[in-house]
């Protein structure tokens, strides 16, 4: 085999090898790719919203966007939230966040990446600071849904507050 051949393969191979994803065990990667933006929804509130109870999803009340896909299409759901995030309580304990749609039959389903309570929105110590959470969803049928954020305080926590937040929802044409 010559030199020039031994080179290709040795290339390809190497580019084969850099191009694995690297994942943790049991991460499940998703992807979702849009042609166009098609309708967008903003919503923002300057008042504090707090978590009441331990260990149950929250509605975040003005954090809530109804869309509607069009009959005879489908569209994904690209989805923002920024806020100033007070959690307070041990280490190693943590505030999250997540957004969900809720469809018209009152199904919720949460939105890529689905971690549950893995996502650390914010951990105890220290003064109020800006967070973020961008998630999206596979496609989505004709009809009405809700688009909502929620708030968790993880057990230990004794303060969740979220203040002068914005919602962006976007609609995306697959």
């Amino acid at each position: 085999m010559s030199r020039l051949i031994k080179a290709a393969f040795t290339s390809a191979a190497l580019t084969g090898a850099l191009a694995l994803p690297a994942t943790a065990a049991g991460a499940v990667p998703s992807t979702q790719s849009g042609t166009q933006t098609t309708a967008q929804h903003f919503a923002g509130e300057s008042a504090p919203w707090t978590a009441q109870t331990t260990g149950a999803w929250g509605n975040i009340p003005t954090a809530s966007i109804n869309v509607t896909v069009p009959a005879g299409t489908t569209r994904f759901v690209n989805a923002r939230f920024t806020a100033e995030s007070l959690c307070v309580g041990p280490a190693n304990t943590w505030c999250t966040a997540r957004v969900v749609v809720v469809n018209s039959a009152g199904t919720t389903t949460e939105l890529n990446p689905v971690v549950g309570t893995d996502y650390k929105f914010d951990t105890p110590g220290g003064d109020e600071q800006a967070h973020a959470l961008e998630r999206f969803s596979g496609p989505l049928g004709p009809g009405t849904y809700t688009v909502r954020v929620q708030g968790l305080r993880i057990a230990g926590i004794t303060q969740f507050v979220l203040d002068d937040y914005a919602f962006a929802v976007n609609l995306v044409q697959p």
